[in-house]
């Protein structure tokens, strides 16, 4: 088995881990079938952050999904190739979507896709984190949030390192790809919320 192949591999079982999913039951809910179903931080803190040591196991869930594709990014510039990185970051971001562990059902990709842009630079990461956090906070909808940061996403790698004021290198044409690869996955998965949205029925958190 080629270095590649482990790495995927790797990525793929680390983005499978449910994390949303092992963190409620400790309340004894299957979070599949309650609130949206979706297994991700704003289901988990709609259906049991309701004190505060639910709220902590919402925020837990937001830090393992971003921590997934964060560690996986960083494995791969381990693994030394140039597009090591990318591969990884995709495949974890696939993993949480696809997982093996819920027979290829999962989440909406959101936080370790961020979780993703952290790993392959930290700076463009939080360019990309902080719209969401602003997005959200003005609307108080996870969807306005993810939605605004990941259609910013591909944009912004594709300036990145062509911005004088941020002094930083420019990412390969594989990060642009990576980048509009998973907005696209995360428009997919949020289609139903788009329609809530534009009928104005969507949840907030």
């Amino acid at each position: 088995m080629t270095k590649e192949a482990l790495l995927v591999a790797f990525a793929y079982l680390l983005g499978s881990i449910p994390t949303g999913l092992l963190l409620a039951r400790i309340r004894g809910v299957d979070i599949r079938k309650a609130g949206s179903g979706n297994i991700g931080f704003s289901n988990v803190m709609r259906v049991v952050g309701k004190d505060r040591s639910g709220k902590i196991l919402g925020l837990l869930t937001l830090a393992g999904d971003m921590g997934k594709g964060f560690l996986a990014v960083r494995t791969g510039f381990l693994f030394g190739g140039p597009l090591d990185p990318f591969l990884a970051g995709l495949f974890v971001f696939l993993g949480h979507i696809f997982s093996f562990w819920l027979r290829g059902k999962g989440g909406k990709g959101v936080a370790t896709g961020l979780g993703v842009a952290l790993g392959i630079d930290p700076f463009f990461g939080l360019l990309v984190c902080i719209p969401w956090l602003l997005l959200f906070l003005a609307s108080r909808t996870a969807s306005i949030a993810s939605l605004g940061s990941f259609a910013l996403m591909p944009l912004l790698a594709a300036f990145w390192g062509h911005l004088p004021a941020l002094r930083r290198p420019p990412l390969p044409t594989e990060g642009t790809t990576l980048f509009a690869i998973m907005a696209i996955f995360v428009f997919v998965r949020h289609r139903d919320n788009i329609a809530r949205l534009i009928s104005k029925n969507e949840n907030r958190l």
